[in-house]
């Protein structure tokens, strides 16, 4: 995993551990201080390593960790 990609695993899992749910791209981005599409190419290389599981419905994605 590149140093990007590792900074929003940990980020993310953290914050899911806490609240029981991942935080937005949105706010990834402004804690991390990375462009918005950074973090959504971290979320799509985490998705193709197995790390996470994203379902999609309307108007919102649920973000699992798969560990």
């Amino acid at each position: 995993m590149d140093d990007h990609t590792m900074q929003v695993y940990n980020y993310m899992k953290s914050l899911s551990d806490q609240n029981g749910y991942a935080p937005t791209v949105r706010q990834t981005a402004q804690q991390l201080q990375l462009d918005e599409s950074e973090v959504e190419k971290s979320i799509q290389k985490m998705q193709q390593m197995g790390k996470i599981v994203v379902t999609e419905i309307p108007a919102k994605s649920i973000i699992e960790f798969a560990d």
